[in-house]
């Protein structure tokens, strides 16, 4: 098993375990991002939640009137998801999304991609790139900080804002907004939020 397999099933492996405990914590609102994301977002098309959890912000982002699927690549994750009466569930891998070119409107990827070894998120990001049309939006949330760790059997990639924003230009995204958010409760590292538009 190469290094890059064996961080996407250790991390996988924890959720699973995790998967409860999440559903019953209170998630950070995020009004802020909702709300950017849903004005960025072209209508006729649906949102992808990718690595949703247990759905809690594709709740969020379907009260905003948008239609939105939830992708993870944890199936007990996503059984979580499915009791918040969600219907749109896939289990799948950010890195090989089961959708055609184009599919989205949208991409929601908040806190899944930093879970992703650094030299796998250019691949990542580029599948993002694929599955959204054309002025489709992106909403990136990442740790901001150096090197990576594994916290609690999940691994976490940290990034630097200047760093975020250059994978985001070679993956062929033209940046739109983004901010700092500091820590959540408990939590020691702030947040990288960008938002991008798929350029062609």
């Amino acid at each position: 098993m190469d290094d890059r397999a064996a961080v996407v099933k250790g991390t996988i492996a924890a959720y699973e375990r995790l998967a409860h405990r999440y559903a019953a914590r209170t998630f950070h609102p995020l009004a802020r991002e909702l709300a950017r994301f849903r004005a960025l977002t072209p209508s006729g098309g649906p949102v992808l939640d990718i690595g949703g959890g247990t759905g809690w912000y594709a709740a969020a982002l379907e009260k905003l009137g948008l239609a939105v699927v939830v992708v993870d690549l944890s199936p007990a994750m996503l059984r979580e998801a499915r009791r918040l009466g969600l219907g749109g569930l896939v289990c799948g891998d950010m890195r090989r999304l089961p959708f055609a070119d184009g599919f989205a409107a949208g991409c929601f990827v908040c806190a899944s991609l930093l879970h992703l070894p650094r030299d796998a998120a250019p691949a990542a990001l580029s599948e993002f790139h694929r599955l959204l049309r054309p002025g489709g939006a992106l909403y990136l949330a990442l740790k901001m900080g150096a090197g990576a760790e594994w916290v609690a059997g999940r691994f976490f990639t940290y990034y630097h804002p200047d760093e975020v924003d250059a994978l985001l230009r070679r993956a062929g995204f033209a940046i739109v907004d983004g901010w700092l958010s500091p820590p959540g409760p408990g939590q020691h590292h702030p947040w990288i939020n960008r938002f991008g538009r798929r350029l062609r």
